[in-house]
């Protein structure tokens, strides 16, 4: 049982780490930032992220570029690295 526990635990922390990419801020306007990803993107457009742990909103995907609309994209600049998951599912009323 103890062994079951551990394995689903560790399944659950890999698949969440696997979707975690780093990538550069490109741009940042109407609080919106443009994010390089580099051959990671693994978003789609209207995907709930977490950009440096604050929830956003893809955008638009452009190639390796991820626009992402979000609370804490306005305080990122042009050259800085940031980290992008995927958000929690949100739980849903009965």
């Amino acid at each position: 049982m103890k062994k079951s526990i551990a394995l689903l635990v560790l399944s659950l922390f890999t698949a969440t780490a696997a979707l975690a990419a780093e990538g550069k801020v490109v741009s940042v306007a109407d609080g919106a930032a443009v994010v390089d990803m580099g051959s990671d993107v693994k978003f789609k457009s209207g995907a709930n992220v977490k950009l440096n742990g604050k929830t956003g909103k893809v955008i638009a995907v452009d190639g390796a570029k991820l626009t992402i609309k979000g609370s804490s994209a306005a305080g990122l600049k042009a050259g800085e690295t940031v980290k992008v998951d995927r958000a929690a599912a949100s739980m849903q009323g009965c």
